[in-house]
């Protein structure tokens, strides 16, 4: 089996999510990469943006 067939899940939110998800991401889905990376924003520009 390989690691394209395994499936993976978001370990943020449990979604089953696609190989190049997981890797891209960082074992997230897109939708929650996506809230981490607004969040990690506002957390080091704060009221900047």
């Amino acid at each position: 089996m390989t690691q394209e067939k395994k499936k993976h899940y978001c370990e943020v939110c449990g979604k089953e999510i696609t190989y190049e998800e997981y890797e891209n991401y960082d074992g997230m889905c897109w939708e929650c990469w996506d809230d981490q990376l607004t969040e990690e924003s506002e957390d080091m520009f704060g009221d900047f943006m």
